[in-house]
């Protein structure tokens, strides 16, 4: 059976508020009134008490009323959701439509009319949340104050409970999430494993044998130490429909009626979407009897602890700066023009030129020092004579009267160039370090084999410097007499090391660039009073 039949909507199933809040009043009004159309946007699809348990951590939720508090006022919002297939909609029937994250972002537009709220669904099939790390800027927009975060199938399984590698990399994610500058709300949204949306071997349901894993093997319970630690809310995809499907086997939240393979079907989607919805609207309750205080905006001012697991933090510098971004690391271009060659609602902008000799010198920091160096205060400040002082103290409880100086790291780190190869009018140009660090030049063949124009990325092992200064330059050698390259932007590995995530991405020597969220082959689908942009119906596509 085709799986849109399959995992159809079951509109029987779905239930609404009513008049479940009328009889209750806060200041002399009734909750009904005072969240009218929050409580009544939404017809939910799991009982009350599966989306009780499906919020497997709320804690403080500080950040999430300071979003919802700014909700209800009227004000300007911005959501944002990174992670995989799933939440970028796979499954849904109709992306941008269907799929949780635009059923949660209309519901979020009718809900709070007063509001001018934005979403945007920055998620990328296939790719972990070591992509994301890096690249975390091409997903969200500049402001956004609240992300979900959904990772856990695609960052695989790890049996360690204390050195989890899943978690070690969704910690950074979200450290560089709360460190943004507008320091969003982060929820993290937890889906079944491989092979937990089935049947045991040996169930009627499962006659192939095929894989099965059971309720406890996740690594979504040593998530839950992240949730605790930063307190970040935790929803849980498992919790919310595992007693429904595997234990009490109730007809319409079977496995078969919710998920399509290891995604959600049209049906689960809707049932992914109820979970955000209830936990805002419990937020939003939770205010009414516990206004936002002045100790909620001592907390929400709050520096970031340091990290649950000794150094591991992202680097400060930008890892994966692309298009008008990239412009902000340029020093010189000689000979190359900043311009977009692409459409509207296409771009494809880039430092192009077309005369050997021309030179594009770039700033670039490589330091992957752990912890990260901070820069040293302007000279004769306060600041300066604090770190000067504490340096000092730290200095003479260990016994000596100087501090060793923190050394760059020996081991080198990939470089990654986002350079544009095409079947016609392309040159070659050389790469190569000139200032503050050291590289192997390599040259690159801007000439694809076959025809299609596609960016390409382009590694090299560069030695780690905090201002690594790179050179691209056109050579008289051509293959095609032409001499035209471009190049839209620069990505440094997270990690120092011979390879990278990137490299898994596109080989060691290099490839093309697939992600085509970040490349402006495929728009991201956002949400608005206006309505939706984005989406395969505007653009023909389907990932299948």
């Amino acid at each position: 059976m085709n799986y849109r039949e399959r995992t159809k909507e079951r509109p029987e199933l779905q239930w609404d508020w009513g008049h479940a809040f009328s009889g209750i009043e806060v200041n002399k009004q009734p909750v009904s009134q005072v969240l009218g159309p929050m409580l009544a946007a939404h017809r939910f699809t799991l009982p009350l008490t599966q989306l009780a348990r499906a919020v497997s951590y709320s804690g403080s939720s500080t950040r999430l009323r300071h979003v919802v508090g700014r909700l209800l006022a009227g004000r300007e919002v911005r959501v944002g959701v990174v992670g995989g297939s799933i939440s970028w909609g796979h499954g849904s029937g109709n992306r941008g439509e269907a799929d949780w994250f635009s059923i949660f972002s209309k519901w979020l537009i009718a809900a709070f009319p007063r509001s001018n709220v934005t979403t945007r669904n920055g998620c990328v099939p296939g790719v972990t949340s070591q992509y994301m790390i890096m690249c975390l800027e091409q997903s969200l927009d500049a402001g956004v104050e609240l992300v979900f975060v959904e990772f856990n199938l695609n960052d695989g399984q790890d049996s360690a409970l204390y050195d989890n590698r899943p978690v070690k990399d969704t910690e950074r994610l979200v450290r560089r999430l709360l460190a943004l500058p507008s320091r969003p709300a982060v929820v993290l949204l937890h889906s079944p494993q491989h092979g937990m949306a089935s049947y045991p071997e040996g169930h009627p349901k499962n006659p192939d044998q095929e894989l099965y894993v059971p309720f406890y093997q996740t690594p979504e319970d040593a998530y839950g130490a992240i949730s605790q630690y930063y307190d970040v809310p935790g929803l849980s995809m498992r919790t919310a429909l595992y007693r429904l499907a595997a234990h009490l086997q109730r007809e319409g939240f079977l496995w078969e009626q919710t998920f399509q393979d290891i995604h959600p079907g049209v049906h689960g989607h809707r049932c992914v979407a109820d979970l955000p919805i209830y936990l805002l609207q419990q937020v939003a309750l939770g205010l009414l009897l516990r206004p936002f205080s002045a100790e909620d905006e001592e907390v929400l001012r709050e520096a970031l602890p340091p990290p649950m697991y000794a150094g591991n933090d992202p680097p400060d510098a930008p890892m994966c700066v692309l298009y008008d971004q990239f412009k902000s690391l340029v020093l010189s271009a000689t000979g190359w023009e900043y311009r977009d060659e692409g459409t509207p609602g296409k771009p494809k902008p880039g430092f192009i030129a077309t005369t050997p000799g021309s030179k594009l010198v770039l700033r670039i920091n490589t330091d992957r020092t752990t912890p990260p160096r901070r820069p040293p205060p302007p000279a004769g400040s306060a600041t300066e004579a604090a770190a000067a002082g504490l340096v000092a103290a730290a200095a003479a409880a260990a016994g000596s009267s100087q501090v060793a100086p923190q050394q760059l790291g020996t081991d080198p780190v990939r470089v990654f160039f986002f350079l544009l190869r095409s079947y016609e009018h392309m040159g070659m140009a050389s790469i190569s370090c000139v200032s503050g660090c050291t590289c192997t030049p390599l040259t690159v063949d801007g000439n694809n084999d076959r025809r299609a124009s596609q960016l390409h990325l382009i590694p090299l092992s560069v030695s780690q410097a905090a201002q690594c200064d790179m050179a691209i330059e056109v050579l008289s050698t051509t293959n095609s007499k032409e001499h035209k390259f471009k190049v839209a932007g620069v990505a440094v590995a997270e990690r120092a090391g011979s390879e990278s995530y990137l490299d898994s991405l596109v080989g060691t020597a290099g490839g093309e660039f697939g992600v085509k969220e970040h490349t402006g082959q495929r728009q991201a689908v956002t949400w608005s009073k206006a309505g939706r942009q984005g989406g395969p119906e505007n653009k023909g596509e389907w990932r299948h």
